[in-house]
């Protein structure tokens, strides 16, 4: 007599699983931004909690400023609650903890976010990571509207326990607020978003041997001497806003758009002299994507424009540890544009993405004049299936390949004026952009529902190649096992 509901339980669990990991969800990536669309993506509860490891080696650091690898171990747990057909609420937690290995050129935390703006030097090493995570959110249903309210925050801390001594500490914080509303056969989203970003940064030296100059990089292997050698405490604040706007069908069968536009700005200041400033950074980012879909196909167009320009401000005379600022100049520009084309088939268990697209990348300095350039085409495909093993057991299978190659690349530097280490970093980060590389990927993630309960166990095995035209490779790896519920 219990068949009948612990195989409806069974089922619940699955369909859940299902909803919350498919590979579609991708489609309504941008759109479920705005906290109010998140809201009613859903119609089943899903949770789960974790432990896990992620491993990466690199036989040679593909950027060096990421140095070549990590062992990040880490523990996680993910919710959303439908709380009734009208309202839900989500959030999350992680902790994680681990080393990034052999990090040249960089001694800032976050930097992809702060490039070129970051304290360097040659040097470097092994560096420890330690990362806290907390978001949550609430949305609800008011007739034809859709409200909701997110907010995100991540607590980092980076180290090293041999000279040189770097210690980056950052504070991030994002809210976000949302609105919906049905007309016709259509929901039209908008929300706003915020950040508030902070970061201390500094480098210390311990050893009797003495110490080795710290730059203050200022992009293509420039660096701003004045300040450069023993000033080596720091600060970052910034943030920014965006504004998404989106438009889908409710029965998802028609056309569909996504935009995204935002604005960031990062100023990087001395600790000392009065917090002299030194760079400020400017992120501009306008995001499209439109597309069309019925409940087993999709075809989408997406083009992304960043533009980063960057600020050096000019000091005066110091006067007791104050340097007054007589002015500024724009010295840095980076343009990135990424265009593709891709359309995805799902249908019952099995789900196919295919996608190919444009890169193109334009860096600047503006005196003494250097650039580098490089373009890339690109094709990738992702696969995803579900297997119902039995009324408890479900197996889901995903891999991805991606295959980038360049196409134009072009570099112009003053290499007579430049120092030999600056010489060899530069060349590296160039040998780099200009390869082509081979990517894939496979993981598998057994799900176990236990009789008569909501609550599951699984276990999740991945790990993947990238192959690089210089000859050298990656590899990834990924562990985690965990409960749902």
């Amino acid at each position: 007599m219990l068949a009948c509901p612990i195989a409806a339980m069974a089922a619940d669990a699955d369909s859940a699983l299902v909803e919350h990991t498919q590979l579609p969800r991708l489609i309504s990536a941008d759109a479920e931004r705005n906290p109010a669309i998140h809201g009613a993506a859903y119609s089943a509860s899903f949770s789960q909690l974790d432990l896990g490891v992620d491993y990466q080696h690199q036989s040679e650091a593909f950027v060096q400023q990421l140095g070549s690898g990590y062992v990040l171990p880490y523990a996680g747990v993910d919710t959303y609650l439908r709380l009734s057909q009208s309202a839900a609420v989500w959030g999350s937690a992680s902790y994680a903890a681990g080393i990034q290995k052999d990090v040249k050129w960089n001694s800032t935390s976050d930097y992809m976010l702060l490039q070129p703006y970051v304290l360097a030097d040659t040097l470097g090493g092994d560096t420890h990571r330690e990362r806290y995570t907390f978001a949550g959110g609430y949305a609800t249903r008011l007739d034809k509207w859709l409200l909701g309210a997110e907010m995100l925050f991540r607590a980092e801390q980076e180290y090293r326990d041999r000279d040189p001594r770097m210690r980056g500490i950052v504070t991030d914080l994002t809210l976000r607020l949302g609105a919906g509303r049905q007309m016709g056969r259509y929901t039209v989203g908008a929300a706003f978003e915020g950040n508030i970003y902070r970061q201390t940064n500094s480098v210390t030296f311990y050893s009797e041997e003495g110490v080795i100059p710290e730059y203050q990089m200022t992009g293509l292997g420039t660096e701003y001497s004045r300040f450069s050698g023993d000033k080596r405490s720091l600060y970052y604040d910034g943030g920014g806003m965006a504004l998404m706007l989106s438009a889908a069908p409710t029965d998802k069968c028609g056309l569909y758009a996504d935009l995204t536009l935002g604005k960031h700005q990062y100023h990087r200041k001395l600790a000392e002299y009065n917090s002299m400033p030194l760079t400020d950074l400017y992120r501009e980012h306008a995001a499209l994507t439109l597309g069309w879909r019925t409940q087993v196909i999709v075809v989408f167009a997406s083009a992304d424009y960043t533009k980063r320009t960057g600020d050096e401000w000019i000091g005066g005379t110091s006067d007791a540890r104050y340097f007054p600022t007589i002015g500024r100049l724009t010295m840095y520009k980076h343009q990135l544009i990424n265009a593709s084309l891709g359309a995805l088939y799902s249908r019952n268990n099995l789900s196919f993405m295919l996608r190919s697209g444009y890169k193109s990348s334009n860096e600047k300095y503006v005196y003494p004049e250097r650039k580098m350039d490089y373009s890339q085409i690109y094709g990738e495909l992702k696969a995803q299936y579900f297997h119902h093993a039995s009324d408890r057991l479900t197996l889901s299978y995903a891999a991805d390949a991606l295959y980038q190659a360049n196409l134009t690349h072009s570099i112009y530097m003053p290499f007579a004026n430049m120092t030999s280490s600056f010489v060899q970093m530069i060349n590296h980060s160039y040998d780099y952009v200009k390869a082509n590389y081979t990517n894939i990927n496979a993981s598998v993630r057994a799900d176990y529902h236990w009789d008569g309960s909501r609550y599951g166990a699984f276990t999740k095995l991945g790990g993947g190649v990238v192959l690089c035209s210089l000859g050298e490779q990656q590899t990834t790896l990924h562990a985690s096992i965990g409960i749902t519920f």
